[in-house]
């Protein structure tokens, strides 16, 4: 899984691996040491690490990278069709279930 990372106190940021799967995509960002201010005597997260493994840097002062604008509307048509394979799902549960509660149907009109 994939995740975009912000670097603190710039406009700088990197396209990276995931070290295990978060729904989370977008991590990092803000003033320079502000994550460091708010967890005084904690680790840093994965995220704050320089042995990241990077896919593509960008810099939103060159301009809006298009590829992120893809990154998030395919994050978001990934959701979309999720529920839309869960609402398909259901619908056909509940046909079986329907067409469960009348076994012999077919049998009747032979008769």
């Amino acid at each position: 899984m994939t995740g975009l990372v912000y670097k603190e106190g710039g406009f700088e940021g990197a396209l990276v691996v995931k070290p295990y799967p978060t729904h989370e995509v977008a991590f990092g960002g803000g003033d320079e040491g502000a994550w460091a201010r708010h967890n005084p005597g904690q680790t840093p997260p994965w995220f704050k690490r320089k042995d990241l493994m990077v896919i593509s840097d960008f810099s939103w002062e060159e301009g809006v990278p298009a590829w992120i604008t893809a990154y998030g509307l395919g994050y978001l048509a990934t959701l979309l069709a999720w529920m839309v394979l869960a609402v398909i799902g259901a619908v056909k549960l509940i046909r079986l279930l329907m067409r469960r509660n009348e076994p012999y149907k077919l049998f009747k009109a032979d008769a």
